[in-house]
């Protein structure tokens, strides 16, 4: 899961390496600031993270779908743009398919050893 949410940060920073645009925080927070933050707390082991990945992954197929669908309704599409919407909902729907199956699985806590059986009642002797 923390080797997913790293290539989505590597797609983010190429997708938006050739773009000049102006600092959006916003952006920025939601690109690198969350994965990196979601790493951290996934490396801790907080179980919590897991989900919140899951989350992140949603929005971010929510937004690759709408990006591929607005490059393909426009008449200049570019191949590339395209293709890196179809990489980036792919790491996003492995984040949720993942980040759930981790979440959902929970170890069955172990069970204390069985006790050996009390002995029987003694009978008394008539």
């Amino acid at each position: 899961m923390a080797g997913l949410l790293a290539i989505s940060i590597a797609l983010a920073a190429l997708s938006h390496a050739g773009s000049g645009t102006d600092g959006h925080v916003i952006r920025a927070v939601f690109l690198y600031g969350l994965p990196l933050l979601l790493i951290g707390f996934l490396l801790t082991q907080a179980r919590w993270a897991l989900m919140a990945g899951v989350m992140y992954g949603t929005v971010g197929l929510a937004l690759d779908i709408s990006t591929a669908v607005q490059d393909l309704t426009k008449t200049g599409a570019e191949a590339e743009a395209l293709l890196m919407s179809g990489v980036s909902g792919l790491v996003n729907f492995l984040l949720i398919v993942l980040g759930g199956r981790g979440f959902l699985d929970v170890q069955t806590a172990t069970t204390p050893p069985i006790s050996p059986h009390p002995n029987p009642p003694s009978r008394p002797e008539a």
